[in-house]
């Protein structure tokens, strides 16, 4: 088990072929962010690390959504198509990127979403708390 702040393992797990998985809509701080477009609030807090990752590794993407079933009685996995060639331009294009896959993925259960994660915590300097 790598502990969450552990890049270097991280890649060089995922450059052996492992699984990595990370959350990528979860509020890491102005140091580990950048401030991109989510839904409708324009400067939300994003990790660098989609970014730093496949940058650095050259891994594909693969998004997922786990929904939980009608029954009550587990979940099904719903799995994205892999994305082998996101943009990696710089921090903040893959960020953006990465938010509307987030958004997408959001709404195919809007309803199962933990919005009681503090996810816009983070301010840029100067804007006002969303809390």
């Amino acid at each position: 088990m790598l502990d969450r702040k552990d890049l270097k393992g991280m890649i060089k797990a995922l450059k052996k072929g492992e699984v990595v998985w990370y959350a990528p809509d979860h509020d890491y701080g102005p140091r580990s962010s950048v401030f991109v477009p989510l839904f409708a609030v324009e400067q939300a807090a994003t990790t660098t690390g989609t970014w730093m990752l496949a940058r650095m590794s050259g891994a594909c993407l693969v998004p997922f959504v786990p929904r939980r079933k009608p029954d009550g009685k587990g979940y099904q996995l719903i799995m994205l198509p892999p994305e082998c060639s996101p943009p990696l331009d710089d921090a903040e294009t893959t960020a953006a990127w990465m938010n509307k896959v987030v958004e997408k993925c959001i709404m195919m259960a809007p309803e199962q979403y933990m919005w009681l994660h503090r996810r816009f915590k983070t301010r840029p300097e100067g804007v006002p708390s969303r809390y």
